[in-house]
């Protein structure tokens, strides 16, 4: 299968087995540059072991993975990150015992600090860098309004602020293609809206995303494409409006269901 000049993420053949159950059976997709695309299907469809492979988190039993035209199949999820692609999970993981804005330093790149001699000898150098991270969180953080809480603790965040926190957060690693395992998962829906409005807004400054998710309305709000995922394999794909009408679709979901 050929590659349009729009596809960033790319997946090809993508199997993966966990004993004798097979999780993904030839699955073949692309995320476009720019874009926002869905991954749904119903529970155990392969959606979160798909993203653990895109993620580098699983190495995958057979078929490829290729990232703004290079193979990435076999990088570890931080080498992908460090090449822009990074992702966030189903369930937060943020460290409650620390601060909000401690949160996000932690995952700032780049930092000369972390090393002994830079530590000991270029004080200066560590002390920029440190505000560079700083003024980075802070950045990020008033965006989604949660620089009041900055010295929080993590853990005293509402369901949605740890989303944003986790989404923040990933995005402090300067990435160009963001994972997001779930965004909507147990959040409110004022808050949903606030994190739909603001994936929006990256995108519209060039960010692309990848977004496996169980509100539909959020994914008809943000997505095109979408791919439906059922029993490991790639049911169909299209806008919302496409996959809505599709019978098989249907038949999926109420068969989980039943």
């Amino acid at each position: 299968m050929s590659v349009g000049p729009d596809a960033f993420l790319d997946a090809r053949h993508i199997g993966i087995r966990f004993g004798d159950f097979v999780a993904l059976d030839g699955v073949s997709l692309t995320f476009r540059r720019g874009g926002i695309t869905g991954i749904v299907g119903p529970n155990g469809a392969g959606k979160s072991t798909l993203f653990n492979v895109l993620g580098g988190q699983v190495r995958p039993g057979k078929g490829s993975v290729s990232f703004d035209g290079r193979d990435v199949t076999r990088l570890p999820a931080h080498d992908r990150a460090r090449l822009g692609l990074t992702r966030t999970f189903q369930i937060s993981r943020e460290l409650g015992a620390l601060t909000v804005l401690e949160n996000l330093l932690l995952a700032f790149p780049r930092q000369p600090g972390e090393n002994v001699l830079p530590a000991l000898f270029q004080k200066a150098r560590v002390r920029r860098a440190e505000e560079e991270a700083t003024e980075h969180a802070r950045a990020l953080l008033q965006r989604v309004n949660l620089w009041r809480l900055a010295d929080a603790p993590a853990d005293a965040l509402s369901g949605g602020q740890k989303k944003l926190l986790e989404l923040c957060r990933a995005l402090m690693l300067e990435p160009r293609l963001v994972l997001l395992d779930e965004p909507a998962a147990g959040v409110n829906p004022v808050l949903v809206g606030e994190i739909g409005d603001f994936i929006r807004t990256l995108r519209d400054e060039g960010m692309s995303f990848g977004i496996v998710e169980h509100n539909m309305d959020l994914i008809a709000a943000l997505c095109d494409p979408i791919h439906v995922l059922a029993e490991g394999r790639v049911l169909t794909s299209g806008s919302f409006a496409e996959i809505s009408a599709n019978s098989l679709v249907t038949e999926a979901y109420l068969g989980a269901v039943a």
